[in-house]
């Protein structure tokens, strides 16, 4: 297999992903580069997340808007999302392994391998 190159584009991409709390889209990452002085190109940066989703450097999470969000945090956890805002959060409910195993015993034709958890909230800023 090919080892992929570290480019400073994408050392740019993932320290600034890695800074963010707001799990952004690709677009307001993109943006958020700009703004920083960064000159990285729109499709390197769509390119970029979604290599290091392919190869589980980071995670996606898809919201209520339809639209994928990443998530520079790649330990199992659950998230928060508002449901007036939109925004999503990083949980602090520990992740339970047990719900994989409550599943095996259910889906017996199936190996579950993770899970995904959203609590929908109403955050403290729209409170």
């Amino acid at each position: 297999m090919k080892e992929k190159r570290k480019t400073w584009q994408k050392t740019v991409i993932y320290s600034a992903l890695k800074e963010m709390d707001s799990h952004p889209t690709a677009q307001e990452l993109y943006e958020v580069l700009l703004r920083k002085g960064y000159n990285v190109g729109r499709s390197t940066v769509y390119r970029v997340l979604a290599d290091a989703v392919n190869d589980g450097d980071i995670d996606n999470v898809y919201a209520a808007d339809n639209k994928e969000h990443f998530d520079g945090d790649t330990k199992l956890h659950y998230h928060m999302r508002c449901k007036q805002c939109g925004r999503i959060y990083d949980s602090d409910v520990e992740y339970n392994p047990d719900i994989n195993r409550m599943c095996d015993l259910v889906d017996k034709d199936f190996t579950v391998l993770r899970h995904n958890l959203e609590f929908v909230c109403i955050c403290p800023e729209c409170k």
